[in-house]
């Protein structure tokens, strides 16, 4: 009698679950079928085609100084003038790259926010020739430009720097500065400099720190806990502490080496070192790891 039971409590129990995967299958397909139609209504009603990006809103009368769509000069200084122009292919939805052509060659430099416009620059005003600057401001509007020369048949890719161009300093002696986001601590820009060799590529000039700009709101930190320095961003020991940063002190971040090492400078003006491990670990001397966010008050964290 008891296995009459078990066995008819095990038809009833599969039953269920045979009812219950039903009814979930039937409920997934609806919800896919109702996906489906609304995707389709949603293509029907956008032509993508049509949908253009913020650069190919630019209209050429908004343009001001060094700033074409399309222009004439000479670019390479054998005397003919080139044939600039400027194309922003793909849309808005599915993304898009700027296409410059010179004549009959054609360059595209990637992005996914076009500027919609070039300038005309000149890197090194002693080697005869004039580069073009092309910018894209970037998904989170931290901007890069790319570089070209026409060598008379062809568009080559002197160099890519962040920075739009209009913001970038040209001292026309074959150097550039630019500003750069940092990639350790926080988040922060620093002066970055480049320079154009005889290859005509643009070649990176290495710095012992890259320094922040004094008056940026992320150069003024205050200590949330104490913090030894070290006189040099080579090693952490108790020998090379030149000073140790109290909790409530007010600090000055003075920049870092882009790779692990940090320099501040203390309200007396000693300024030392401070090793970070991946982009905001502190590694302290007793070997203990903390997050920036617990050392310093008043970090940046922008996207």
């Amino acid at each position: 009698m008891q296995f009459k039971h078990a066995s008819l409590l095990l038809v009833v129990v599969l039953l269920g679950t045979a009812i219950l995967t039903f009814i979930v299958i039937e409920r997934q397909r609806a919800l896919d079928d109702q996906r489906a139609a609304l995707l389709e209504d949603i293509d029907g009603a956008i032509d993508v085609a049509a949908v253009k990006t913020p650069a190919q809103l630019v209209a050429p009368g908004s343009l001001t100084g060094n700033q074409y769509q399309s222009f004439d000069t000479d670019l390479n200084g054998d005397g003919p003038t080139e044939s600039i122009a400027i194309a922003i292919p793909g849309n808005a939805v599915q993304g898009t790259k700027t296409e410059i052509t010179i004549n009959t060659s054609t360059a595209t430099f990637p992005g996914t926010n076009p500027q919609g416009y070039f300038g005309i620059v000149d890197i090194n005003t002693g080697d005869g020739e004039k580069e073009i600057a092309v910018s894209d401001l970037g998904p989170s509007g931290d901007a890069t430009t790319g570089f070209y020369r026409f060598d008379g048949s062809q568009i080559q890719l002197v160099g890519t720097v962040q920075g739009a161009y209009e913001d970038i300093v040209f001292a026309g002696n074959g150097t550039l500065t630019t500003k750069t986001r940092a990639s350790i601590l926080q988040t922060w820009f620093y002066s970055d400099m480049f320079t154009l060799g005889a290859d005509h590529k643009l070649a990176h000039v290495d710095q012992e720190v890259y320094l922040i700009d004094p008056a940026a709101a992320e150069a003024r930190l205050t200590m949330l806990q104490d913090l030894p320095l070290h006189t040099d961003a080579s090693s952490i020991n108790a020998k090379t502490i030149v000073t140790t940063l109290k909790k409530g002190e007010a600090v000055t971040f003075i920049g870092c080496d882009n790779v692990a090492w940090c320099k501040v400078q203390s309200a007396t003006g000693i300024a030392g070192w401070f090793y970070v491990e991946g982009f905001d670990t502190i590694l302290k001397i007793d070997g203990t790891k903390v997050p920036a966010g617990e050392v310093f008050e008043g970090l940046s964290n922008a996207d």
